[in-house]
C-alpha cells in the first residue's frame, strides 16, 4: 500500500512545483508587459486586463507542461 502511495505523492508534487514557478512565472510576465500601459490604473483594471491572458498561458501553456513533468511513471 504505501509503495503505491509514494509513487503518486512524488508526481503530484512535482505537478505543483512546475505549475507553481509556470504560474509565478507567467503572472509576472503578464504584469511586466502590461506595466507601461496600465501605470495609475487602480488594481481593479489591471487584473481585469491581466486575467484573459493569464488563463490563456496557465491553459495552453504551463497546465500541459506540468502534466508532462508531473505525471506517473
Amino acid at each position: 500500500m504505501a509503495l503505491s502511495f509514494l509513487p503518486r505523492l512524488a508526481s503530484r508534487l512535482r505537478f505543483l512545483i512546475v505549475a507553481t514557478v509556470g504560474a509565478y512565472a507567467a503572472i509576472n510576465l503578464v504584469l511586466a508587459m502590461l506595466a507601461p500601459f496600465t501605470a495609475g490604473w487602480p488594481i481593479l483594471g489591471v487584473t481585469a486586463l491581466a486575467v484573459p491572458p493569464m488563463v490563456l498561458a496557465m491553459v495552453y501553456g504551463v497546465i500541459p507542461i506540468a502534466f508532462r513533468f508531473g505525471a506517473p511513471r
